[in-house]
Formats: structure tokens, sequence, C-alpha cells
């Protein structure tokens, strides 16, 4: 199809892929208001509008209301299905402060939540360590909390301040397999620090990710709740089941 024969919501589609693609328009960066838009390409703003819509469903640009038309960032593809032990271009390193709290590295009361998926009492206590996971670029993608038994796994928290890992801190227990009983994704808004650690604006949702993982006799061992800047990431699994 040559230029002339485009429609001219058509051509600004042209026109502005080009732009994003080469990296002249950046990804997060902000497009022109339709308005500019409708000016500078001479066309009315129903024209421009339809342009948008098109890039849009080409997952190219992104439209937040009340802010206007942004490039996509680029998504992260996170494979829920693998190992725990399976080697990611992820990194995960504990974090400098918690979560939320004062020590990524603490133990503390089960919550509800908690309590339920390791199959314990609200009342007893877990190990909960934060780490941060950054992708190649060193953004921050997520905020992870991991948190363990203590009565079913005593002394793991001296074994991860020995080894510095927590599967090495596992296996230094004897618990040298586990593996996905489940995986449950919900979202919700960012509080202010949640923001900040994330660099994620105030209308960036966040995605939230628990899965539960057992031990080979069943035994839940580790219950992983990580926060996702949602508009960096997708989430998948082809085999885990619930």
């Amino acid at each position: 199809m040559s230029t002339n024969s485009l429609l001219l919501w058509q051509i600004i589609v042209k026109d502005l892929e080009a732009q994003i693609l080469s990296g002249d328009l950046a990804p997060g960066a902000r497009l022109p208001t339709e308005n500019k838009l409708a000016e500078h390409y001479d066309v009315n703003r129903h024209t421009v509008r339809r342009a948008i819509q098109e890039l849009v469903m080409q997952n190219l640009v992104e439209v937040t209301q009340g802010r206007g038309s942004f490039v996509s960032r680029k998504r992260i593809s996170m494979d829920y299905s693998r190992d725990i032990y399976a080697s990611t271009d992820f990194k995960i390193t504990l974090a400098e402060r918690g979560h939320g709290h004062e020590r990524p590295v603490r133990v503390e009361p089960a919550t509800m939540q908690m309590a339920r998926a390791l199959q314990i009492e609200q009342s007893d206590p877990v190990a909960v360590l934060d780490f941060i996971v950054t992708v190649t670029d060193d953004e921050p993608l997520a905020l992870t909390s991991r948190s363990l038994p203590l009565g079913r796994l005593p002394g793991i928290l001296e074994a991860f301040d020995d080894v510095g890992s927590l599967p090495k801190a596992l296996e230094k227990l004897s618990v040298r397999q586990i593996s996905r009983k489940w995986v449950r994704t919900r979202s919700r808004a960012a509080s202010a620090e949640e923001r900040t650690a994330l660099g994620i604006s105030v209308h960036t949702p966040l995605l939230i990710v628990g899965c539960l993982f057992v031990d080979l006799q069943g035994n839940p061992v580790l219950h992983d709740c990580s926060l996702y800047a949602a508009d960096r990431v997708e989430v998948y699994s082809h085999s885990t089941k619930g």
C-alpha cells in the first residue's frame, strides 16, 4: 500500500510508529496532545484519536485518563512455571530496608494470608526476607517478600546468614527441592513508598503475584509475594497446578 492510498489516520500511525521504533520517541515519553497532533498533521482531533487507538492496539502507546498518551515501556515476561532454582536474567538482591519495615530480614507473627498459605496458626512465627528484583538495566521491577514457617524450618535465618542465598539455605536444612503449588494474581494501587521504590507514577497499578512452594512431601515451606510495576511485566505459567 502506497503512502498516497493511506487514510489520514493511517499516515499518522505510520509516522508515529516510525518515531517510536527508531527511538526518537523513547519508552515512557509523552506524546503531544491531540490538539497539537491535529495541528501538526493538519487534521481534526477525531482523526488523531483514531490513530492513537490503533497505536494502543499495537501495544506501542498507552493512554492514561487525565494524563495523556505515552509510548509503551518494554514489558518483561515472567515465567512462573519455572523452578525456583532455574537460572534467570533477573537479579534478586536483599533489600537495604524492609518493604514497609525497618529491617529486610526479620521474624514476625504470621499474618492471616501467610498462615492460610503456610498452613500454620496466625500467631506462629515466620521468617520474612525482603528482596528487590531488577533487570539488566538495573531498573527495579518488583519488591518481593518471602515468608517461611520457623516451626517447620528452624535455623533458616542462621543458614541464610551463613550462605547468603535462600535456595542454598534451604538445602543446608536438607530441603533440596521445592516446587510451586499455586500462583495467584491481583492488582491494587501502589503506596507512596512503593511508587518511590519502583520508580512508577501514581497512575501505575501494582500487579501482585503470590505463590506457594512446597517440599517433596507436600509441606508448605515458602510463601512468595511479589509487587510488580504493572506497566513493565507480564506473568504467565505453562504447567503450574492450582
